[in-house]
């Protein structure tokens, strides 16, 4: 069991940049820890913009706690991003449960969080 949340994580080209600079390091300098954070980043973005060269990482039904390593990495990283190359949403299980950071403002992927009531 565990508290599952849903995860997108928007990029620059600048942003992806960064991040495959941080993968190197961390495959150099974490090689314990590298193996998880590669499962969780995987090979290439859920979806890249040709245009812009930004991304989107998105990530379902994943348990976002820093003690795990790839979690901690990608905290980390956003930690050590400017705040326009990035914006990173968290859905929590619970209803008011929403971390937003970053403010790449512009996206071309249309990330953002809407919750609604709907009749018909």
């Amino acid at each position: 069991m565990g508290y599952y949340s849903d995860v997108a994580l928007c990029l620059t080209k600048n942003g992806m940049d960064q991040l495959k600079i941080a993968l190197a390091e961390a495959e150099r300098n974490k090689p314990d820890s590298f193996a998880a954070i590669k499962i969780l980043i995987g090979d290439e973005p859920s979806r890249t913009d040709e245009r812009t060269g930004a991304v989107v990482f998105l990530w379902e039904g994943e348990r976002w706690y820093d003690e795990f390593d790839e979690i901690a990495f990608v905290e980390e990283f956003m930690d050590n991003l400017p705040h326009e190359d990035f914006l990173f949403i968290r859905l929590g299980e619970d209803y008011d449960d929403i971390a937003i950071r970053g403010n790449f403002c512009g996206t071309p992927f249309n990330i953002s969080v809407e919750r609604k009531i709907i009749s018909g």
